[in-house]
């Protein structure tokens, strides 16, 4: 019955690309996006235009829009005989009214609220790695980030766009307009102070279970699919992926997290370094006590946890039927290796399965 009963289009149809003006900052990333190069920005003429016979609808333009002035309309394109441009006029920004600067007694949080977020780029200096991936996607190149001989970082507010591309891609949050990310940095830093205090007895605990002696960039590489995404995404090439094999320079890596966020496979953590001067430090009464006692204890509480007995005689079970070894060869095996003492300190061993643990000691 069209067009007496108008159509009504499915949700995601892709018709025609529609844009916001008073949205749109002329940064240009819909062109570089768009595979046709049906899009065209003048950023001194202030224009944007779309060439529709030119356009395929695959929604790059969209997805890679900053500011998300762009759209998908649901209505395709009325249909003619002559090539149709589009071109749309892009209203000046309205740069935001100077406020007055807040008393340098007052606190970061007061400053930020002067700003209401609608200040000048700015960066967290106390959380910024200097990664630079923030300078790699500025469409205008308004920002100079360098981590060496010295560490820079520095915007030109005449050609930033305020198009907020480089807030979305820094990995630490330290960017923000009118200074919101440094507000929160003393709320953050205030939080971190107080739950040590309050979680004085669960970090005794975890001491207790022996958190990996080196920090820095971890990878479980068994869950690895190793696809390389970590590689790619880290910005000072710490990160080496092969055929089956994932090795990370610590020395190099800034431990900025961009490979974590593009890890499919969720394979990738950050671990804190346990500080060497703690484990002297926290048995000054040990000298008088024998050195060996400490190991002697470890068997004892692995007797007595049911969880780690249960999946020592699973493992030694596993050994004995399906790998065809004496009970006793098995056995001796475990404790030599000492796997009871090595799932007390390290519990997350279990999850891997005791099929799993089993084919380490056949």
């Amino acid at each position: 019955m069209y067009p007496v009963i108008p159509r009504e289009w499915e949700e995601r149809t892709r018709g025609a690309v529609s844009i916001n003006v008073d949205g749109c900052v002329l940064c240009g990333a819909c062109a570089r996006a768009c595979p046709t190069n049906a899009i065209e920005v003048d950023r001194k003429g202030s224009t944007w235009q779309i060439e529709r016979m030119a356009c395929i609808q695959c929604r790059g333009c969209v997805d890679n829009c900053p500011p998300k002035c762009l759209e998908m309309d649901q209505k395709y394109t009325e249909p003619g005989g002559e090539k149709i441009v589009d071109k749309f006029d892009i209203p000046p920004r309205k740069k935001a009214a100077k406020k007055d600067a807040p008393k340098k007694d007052a606190p970061a949080a007061e400053a930020a609220a002067a700003d209401d977020g609608d200040g000048p780029l700015t960066c967290n200096k106390e959380t910024c790695v200097y990664c630079g991936l923030c300078a790699k996607e500025c469409p205008v190149d308004a920002l100079n980030v360098q981590r060496k001989p010295e560490k820079i970082w520095e915007v030109n507010e005449d050609e930033c766009i305020k198009c907020g591309a480089c807030i979305d891609k820094c990995p630490k949050d330290s960017l923000s307009f009118g200074g919101a990310a440094a507000a929160e940095a003393p709320k953050a830093e205030e939080a971190a102070k107080e739950e040590p205090k309050a979680e004085e007895p669960a970090k005794e605990e975890a001491k207790a279970e022996a958190a990996p002696a080196e920090g820095g960039l971890q990878c479980d590489v068994e869950s690895c699919v190793f696809c390389g995404a970590c590689a790619e995404a880290c910005p000072v090439s710490a990160i080496e992926v092969g055929d089956g094999s994932w090795t990370v320079d610590k020395d190099t890596c800034i431990e900025c997290g961009a490979c974590i966020d593009q890890c499919p496979a969720s394979c990738l953590s950050m671990a804190e370094a346990a500080p060497a001067a703690e484990a002297p430090a926290e048995a000054p009464a040990a000298e008088e006590a024998p050195a060996e006692e400490p190991a002697k204890e470890a068997p004892k509480a692995a007797e007595a946890d049911p969880k780690v007995e249960g999946y020592v005689a699973e493992v030694k079970e596993i050994l004995v039927k399906e790998y065809k070894i004496a009970e006793a060869d098995a056995d001796a095996k475990l404790k030599e290796a000492g796997l009871a003492e090595q799932l007390i300190a390290f519990p997350y061993l279990m999850n891997k399965g005791a099929a799993e643990t089993a084919k380490k000691f056949k």
